[in-house]
């Protein structure tokens, strides 16, 4: 009976025991999320997420497109003076000194009577984007070839024929209403009819600008090709930074930590105190138990 009596103590003991940790440890935590008391490391800053960025690449219509080896001369067949071809080419090459072959690059350009559309350079990076005229266009690839080595190469011929003709078709339709509109303006006798017909009149000769600009701008990419060379310098070396050691700094670093182990280890005492309370009274139990029965 006795027996029963101090297990009954005893397992009430540690009911009473688990349920006050439970709660003590609940308080803390709360305490702790509110006051925001865990302290981050010296010199920890949050990384921000980093989102992929999506790169959306548009390329006009290619017709034909052809690859051609390094130092093979091509020239535009007789088949094709008759069309209109728009030539581009792009060329990546090694070289020693991207600047100096920049230069070079450029004067390739002025050999043959074309022009510097758009340059960039860089400690070890080049690029210039070379208009030259299409009657010098293999000429000039190959003068370029020979700037550095050579890594890379592309040349597209896109026939815009098609294109060319429906512009010339569309402006001369254009132009012929125009004309009509302006022989209609000559007759027109009433306030209402002249301003009806110049409200044509200024829509049709919107129309003949637009298309006479974009005319412009084809002729341009078909008389002037663009060569795009990209230089690339020899890579670098990396060089080798030794650590280096600072008294005080490592000394702040080792209080930092120290602080940060005190920190933790007074948290783990506050939280294991009702688990110490309860070994006790388990253990002063157990005494008394030993000893009521050594009588």
């Amino acid at each position: 009976m006795q027996r029963k009596i101090a297990l009954v103590l005893l397992v009430t003991a540690i009911l009473v025991g688990l349920l006050f940790v439970g709660s003590f440890a609940f308080i803390i935590f709360q305490y702790v999320r509110r006051s925001g008391s865990f302290v981050a490391p010296p010199g920890y800053t949050p990384e921000k997420t980093r989102f992929p960025t999506l790169v959306e690449d548009k390329g006009a219509g290619v017709v034909e497109t052809t690859s051609y080896e390094a130092g093979v001369t091509d020239t535009i067949s007789q088949t094709e003076i008759y069309r209109k071809i728009i030539y581009e080419a792009y060329l990546s090459l090694e070289v020693e000194n991207v600047e100096a072959k920049i230069k070079e690059a450029e004067s390739v350009a002025l050999k043959y009577e074309g022009y510097v559309g758009n340059m960039q350079l860089s400690k070890n990076y080049g690029r210039v984007v070379l208009r030259i005229p299409t009657e010098h266009f293999y000429e000039a690839l190959n003068d370029l070839r020979t700037l550095g080595n050579l890594k890379s190469e592309n040349i597209k011929a896109i026939d815009v024929t098609e294109e060319y003709i429906d512009l010339v078709a569309r402006l001369n339709n254009s132009k012929a209403v125009e004309a009509r509109l302006l022989a209609l303006l000559e007759k027109a006798k009433t306030v209402e009819d002249i301003l009806k017909v110049e409200g044509q009149l200024r829509i049709v000769r919107e129309e003949i600008e637009r298309l006479t600009a974009k005319l412009r701008y084809l002729e341009n990419r078909i008389e002037y090709s663009t060569i795009t060379v990209e230089f690339t310098g020899p890579k670098e070396k990396p060089e080798i930074e030794w650590p280096t050691f600072e008294f005080l700094q490592a000394v702040a670093d080792g209080l930092s930590a120290m602080y940060g182990m005190i920190y933790v280890i007074i948290i783990l005492l506050f939280a294991l105190m009702p688990l110490i309370i309860i070994g006790a009274i388990a253990y002063a139990i157990y005494k008394l138990y030993k000893r009521y029965r050594s009588k």
